[in-house]
């Protein structure tokens, strides 16, 4: 299974030791072309990409993740740490389902 890793150099350099082949960027120009390079390979499973990566190319990527055609993207925190909020389990059901879960015992 292919992989390979779209993100800033410090982040790109962790996973070239691990063996993945990476395009790193600087930058909404370099990114957007390494992702449409990425997206014509054939041979390409799955591609990592890091949170600002998928920030500055939200709709492509959605637009891709729609296909539901390879390569498949994961998003990744970059060495410095994630900058993304995410939504614990409590909000994602209150979200998805529009009820509040309480954690108040009666």
């Amino acid at each position: 299974m292919a992989f390979h890793f779209i993100g800033d150099r410090d982040s790109a350099l962790g996973f070239q030791f691990a063996g993945v082949t990476c395009t790193p960027v600087d930058g909404l120009q370099d990114a957007e072309l390494a992702l449409d390079e990425a997206l014509g390979r054939k041979d390409l499973k799955v591609l990592i990409v890091t949170e600002l990566v998928a920030m500055q190319l939200d709709k492509k990527i959605t637009d891709h993740r729609l296909s539901a055609q390879p390569p498949f993207i994961v998003e990744v925190s970059d060495v410095w740490g994630t900058k993304v909020e995410r939504m614990n389990m409590q909000q994602m059901i209150q979200e998805a389902v529009g009820i509040r879960i309480s954690g108040k015992k009666s």
